[in-house]
């Protein structure tokens, strides 16, 4: 089998492709510009341009699409919402008319409209699962919610399996020792974003890949995020902190995540193995 990994040169996708080569696929890394290190067969397409991605996913069984801006920051708004939305729009759009049957895309956490708000949005209930409200008031959160749209109309269109997958903010191995890290876990106030959630970058990967192998179909929508949150304080005394009015749907015990992956869990089968609360050695482990 044959996977296309559009973004495969970005931060996600060189991980992506190891995890595919050793499962055993055929990997196609598609990017925008050459990648001259690339260590499977490349081609080159700007998700933007319809013909372009027609032809680099053309011979692949499926696709796994990571190519987008990962934030509202950095180009104008317009610019970020049509670049993600299109990106999602091509790809699966392509993948239909070529007959392929999976794909998987990266949406985003931040479609909840908490992460990167203009105006103040807080969780309705705690933990947040993917029927929780969705009301972004960014161009990035809406571009997401708008690719899962477009994942659910092309799924019933070509009869595709698609996947979009609610990644949160991910970490790779060396940021487990980063001095941004050591900063937020004592002070959740530095940085609140994805209500505290994170997700290693091997978990995350195995997550696609899992996404394209498990039976389901039509279009879903998955929740991906570690089993825990990223501070040192216990979940219960966040929310009461910092959402005092949400619901919590479960006991609070420890430092479980605010995201709930019980869907990705029953699914997918999946679940986080790597975890912040996890000493050096055992990361260390881990990656050997």
């Amino acid at each position: 089998m044959k996977v296309a990994v559009t973004g495969a040169n970005g931060r996600v996708g060189r991980y992506m492709i190891q995890e595919l080569l050793d499962h055993g696929y055929e990997v196609r890394a598609v990017t925008m510009e050459p990648w001259e290190e690339s260590p499977v067969e490349q081609a080159q397409a700007d998700v933007k341009d319809a013909q372009q991605v027609f032809q680099a996913l053309s011979g692949c069984d499926a696709v796994i699409h990571l190519a987008a801006i990962p934030s509202p920051h950095g180009y104008s708004e317009s610019h970020i919402f049509q670049n993600n939305t299109m990106g999602v729009f091509h790809v699966l759009h392509a993948a239909g008319e070529l007959g392929m049957k999976r794909a998987a895309v990266a949406s985003s956490d931040c479609a909840f409209g908490i992460t990167f708000s203009f105006q103040e949005t807080k969780p309705v209930y705690l933990p947040m699962d993917e029927l929780h409200p969705v009301a972004p008031d960014n161009c990035y959160g809406m571009s997401k919610v708008v690719g899962e749209q477009i994942a659910e109309g092309m799924a019933k269109r070509y009869g595709m399996t698609i996947a979009s997958l609610r990644i949160t903010h991910v970490l790779e191995p060396k940021d487990y020792s980063s001095g941004w890290l050591t900063k937020i876990i004592d002070n959740p106030e530095a940085e609140p974003w994805n209500v505290w959630s994170y997700l290693d970058v091997r978990d995350c990967v195995r997550a696609f890949r899992l996404s394209i192998e498990k039976p389901f179909s039509g279009h879903e929508v998955f929740c991906i995020a570690s089993s825990e949150q990223r501070t040192a304080i216990p979940s219960k005394e966040l929310a009461s902190r910092f959402y005092p009015d949400a619901e919590l749907r479960q006991p609070f015990t420890g430092r479980e995540s605010f995201l709930n992956c019980t869907k990705a869990k029953t699914m997918l089968g999946f679940e986080a193995q790597y975890l912040i609360s996890h000493t050096a050695s055992d990361t260390k482990e881990e990656q050997e």
